[in-house]
């Protein structure tokens, strides 16, 4: 079988962290199908490619390239910064159809699988509308928790739900959101990410320390994530001065990663007195994180959105409690066992978590069990059985007629909404 995998969330030669949890799925199903990835990444305009790496580091990924032995395309679309946001499908899919069209005719594709459901899940579908493909749509997290909230995007994902062959997603909460716009429940599925329990694993705490040049004395918490908005650290940050305030123990935060929040946070840890606290990590390669997860004495996520995030799951395979935000499918993650669920966006909730982390002593071991035992090769084994549906003769023609006929459509392909 020959599989098409279409997602921006890939890692390409600038951005090698970037949707690993994609190049994982990918890697584990190359044993069972033929996989190639196409990655649509944003146009940047010549000017500003010398100008503007650290905002645009993609600016020089080439068209084509091959990241470990995956052969990646990488088409480009236009996208106008905070406007014309709903847009963004329309100008991907122009692009896309131009490269799968010649690698249709080219190699024979069975299916399209498009991750993350707006702007790539729409233009894939109409993509595959066009040269008649069946097609499977695997939503993320906030492609479905709040793209659907935006009016004109929602109805592009909508359209595109009722399009699909199939859709899956990584967890049931995610599930329900899709029920709820109206979709059939036979055509959803959830498929959990997998988890190398062989790289993230138990090390010993004092030695993590010691190997990453760690010093002075704990606790430590660790978060992990993009430094944006969405993934909620100033609400950290002001948990944390509470405890200063409350004088109730102050710990050290370790902040793997980048992103455009960096210099507010900065200026807010430095504006309540606790940037001495405060450790700006920066990004690290995939292979250190373990290091991290091991060294920290409770790992945080205090996001506003999520979808059934990886990074959570790999902190508890380490033996390190969790203090995670109630979104997505976070609170099916954490229990009293691993961890602490907090409200999201609430400083108050999220102190009263971590304090209760810190102070309880806990089994490392029986935290890594809680995770159980899916793996990534796990995890493919299910998309080959929704591949293999979707592509029965018996299925996948008359998955679509319904939601085709009470579409009109135009001469690109694309459904209007």
């Amino acid at each position: 079988m020959k599989v098409l995998l279409i997602s921006n969330a890939f890692p390409n030669s600038a951005e090698p962290v970037r949707g690993i949890f994609t190049y994982q799925i990918v890697k584990a199903l190359q044993k069972m199908c033929d996989v190639e990835v196409v990655a649509p990444l944003p146009w940047v305009p010549p000017f500003l490619k010398k100008k503007s790496l650290l905002r645009y580091p993609h600016a020089n990924v080439p068209a084509k390239e091959r990241i470990g032995d995956i052969k990646v395309y990488h088409p480009r679309y236009l996208v106008i910064p905070k406007i014309f946001g709903f847009m963004h499908a329309v100008f991907m899919y122009f692009p896309l159809l131009k490269l799968v069209r010649r690698l249709v005719q080219n190699n024979k594709v069975d299916l399209i699988n498009a991750h993350w459901i707006f702007p790539d899940g729409v233009a894939a579908t109409w993509v595959a509308n066009k040269l008649n493909k069946p097609i499977i749509l695997t939503g993320l997290g906030c492609d479905i928790n709040y793209y659907p909230s935006l009016l004109f995007r929602k109805q592009q994902i909508k359209m595109a739900l009722n399009l699909a062959n199939l859709i899956t997603v990584k967890g049931n909460g995610l599930k329900q959101k899709i029920l709820d716009m109206g979709i059939q429940e036979h055509k959803v599925t959830v498929i959990p990410n997998g988890l190398d329990l062989r790289h993230f694993k138990i090390m010993d705490k004092n030695e993590a320390r010691l190997r990453l040049g760690i010093k002075g004395i704990g606790p430590f918490l660790l978060t992990v994530g993009s430094l944006d908005q969405v993934k909620g650290n100033q609400f950290l940050l002001e948990a944390i001065n509470q405890m200063a305030c409350h004088r109730e123990g102050l710990p050290h935060l370790l902040l793997v990663g980048e992103g455009p929040l960096k210099e507010d946070l900065l200026f807010q840890a430095q504006r309540y007195g606790i940037a001495d606290r405060i450790k700006f990590v920066g990004k690290r390669p995939y292979d250190e994180i373990p290091l991290w997860m091991n060294a920290a004495d409770v790992f945080c996520l205090p996001s506003i959105r999520e979808g059934r995030p990886n990074v959570l799951l790999e902190a508890l395979a380490c033996g390190t409690p969790a203090v995670g935000s109630d979104v997505g499918s976070v609170p099916e993650i954490i229990h009293d066992r691993n961890g602490r669920v907090a409200k999201v966006a609430d400083p108050k909730s999220l102190r009263r978590q971590l304090l209760t982390c810190l102070k309880q002593r806990w089994d490392r071991e029986a935290i890594r069990k809680t995770v159980g035992s899916f793996t990534w090769d796990d995890c493919a084994e299910l998309y080959i059985r929704a591949y293999q549906q979707a592509v029965s003769e018996s299925f996948w023609p008359n998955a679509r007629c319904q939601a085709i006929d009470s579409q009109s459509k135009n001469g690109t392909g694309m459904v209007r909404v």
